[in-house]
């Protein structure tokens, strides 16, 4: 603030205060501003956990992969914002990639509802080899893996998530029914695992 006099005048010169609108954010704003972009991410990954049960793909390396690479990635850079101490000026574009992010993991989760629900080819049943069982708990349940013997070409094995009862009347060495899908986009999915 300078004061100048002249001729018995005094003139103060200051800024405005809306003249602050484009200065950056201070760190424990842009904190705030990220964890609620951040919240965005939740619907798409809400979605595709739902997609994920209803019409578990054949091939989920990939799509996992990709899935989780879409997630992880606005934390990543956030957190290497953080490290470099240059939060405020990153929350701009850090926003933008969490919008970005979760546009993403939305259409993903659309992409498979879709490709479940709007297929209408006829189904096919593979029988096949039970290899293995494996029960893993954690906090957040208990998952019941089956491993058997795979039916495609330059693969070996495959891996059926299933539920406690299917799991108990399945038997190693023994044969097991998966009805198989098409996929309205082209991506196989599998439906009911039934133990013979």
């Amino acid at each position: 603030m300078q004061t100048s006099s002249t001729n018995g005048i005094d003139l103060q010169l200051s800024k405005r205060p809306d003249d602050n609108r484009s200065s950056v954010p201070s760190a424990r704003d842009a904190r705030k501003s990220l964890t609620r972009y951040s919240l965005l991410l939740a619907p798409g990954l809400l979605g595709c956990m739902v997609a994920y049960v209803i019409y578990p793909p054949l091939d989920q390396g990939l799509l996992v992969t990709f899935g989780l690479c879409v997630l992880i990635f606005p934390m990543t850079l956030q957190l290497r914002s953080i490290l470099r101490k240059r939060l405020s000026g990153d929350a701009r574009w850090l926003r933008k990639a969490y919008v970005y992010s979760s546009l993403a993991l939305a259409l993903l989760a659309l992409l498979l509802l879709l490709n479940g629900g709007l297929d209408r080819s006829p189904r096919s049943v593979a029988r096949t080899t039970v290899i293995q069982k494996e029960v893993t708990r954690s906090r957040n349940g208990t998952r019941y893996v089956l491993t058997v013997s795979s039916w495609r070409p330059r693969r070996s094995l495959e891996d059926f998530t299933v539920d406690s009862r299917t799991y108990n009347r399945a038997v190693v060495g023994k044969t097991v029914t998966v009805q198989l899908h098409k996929g309205y986009f082209g991506l196989p999915w599998s439906g009911n695992v039934s133990p013979e």
